[in-house]
């Protein structure tokens, strides 16, 4: 992705910005909101006030082997986020795939095509298990999501460096997304049991969509720049 020197001192000034703000100003809470195949703890971090209304999860990792956002996820606990809204961040989704860079889970099941809407049998690298939620990783996000019912939920992958246009979803905010992050937006083939797909099924009056970051680790400047985004959309 190419940027402008403006924009890269931007990005930069951003980075700045985020390690000179202070922990201690906004409220952060850990808790566990579940298990993995090998009871590793699925993680959610609390940032801003646990009583706003609005509320935006962002997954940094669901597919083990595309763990680039999780750079991300971990610049926002330095963040501030906008008025009367708090962050629900989650590193990994899939912590047994991600701690062997695999993309599915321990069952070797791809956990982006194990959710119940629009799901279907797929074998090979994109096995969606045995049935729908048949994973504990699915199920405790399932719970997550449906408990928190988060506004916009953004979750993302790799390595194709474009934000999915996701049907269901705020166009407005997608694109708003992508000029902030100097992305492309593109609308791609819908696929079976995505956890996207699931989300706008199940809390139609939100917003879940797809960032695909590039290949790679993100720099400094980028996750800056994604943190940026990340902000921008989740404005109320």
């Amino acid at each position: 992705m190419r940027r402008s020197g403006q924009a890269v001192g931007a990005a930069m000034l951003a980075v700045g910005a985020l390690a000179a703000a202070p922990a201690a100003a906004v409220p952060i809470h850990h808790e566990t909101f579940g298990r993995s195949v090998q009871h590793r703890s699925l993680r959610l971090t609390r940032i801003g006030d646990p009583a706003a209304r609005h509320v935006v999860l962002v997954v940094g990792c669901i597919h083990g082997s595309e763990r680039a956002g999780m750079a991300v996820t971990r610049a926002l606990r330095h963040a501030t986020p906008p008025p009367h809204t708090q962050l629900l961040v989650v590193d990994t989704a899939n912590p047994d795939g991600s701690r062997r860079s695999r993309r599915g889970n321990a069952h070797g099941v791809d956990l982006n095509r194990n959710f119940p809407w629009g799901w279907r049998p797929l074998h090979g690298v994109y096995f969606s298990g045995r049935r729908a939620s048949s994973e504990p990783e699915t199920r405790a996000l399932e719970r997550l999501v449906l408990r928190e019912r988060p506004d916009v939920s953004i979750w993302f992958h790799q390595h194709l460096n474009w934000v999915d246009l996701q049907r269901g979803s705020s166009l407005r905010l997608m694109r708003r997304y992508a000029r902030v992050a100097g992305m492309r937006a593109v609308k791609t083939p819908v696929l079976p049991g995505t956890a996207a797909r699931w989300e706008n099924h199940r809390l139609p009056r939100a917003s879940a969509f797809v960032v695909e970051l590039p290949a790679g680790r993100l720099s400094h400047a980028s996750v800056a720049v994604h943190v940026r985004a990340v902000l921008a959309v989740a404005r109320p």
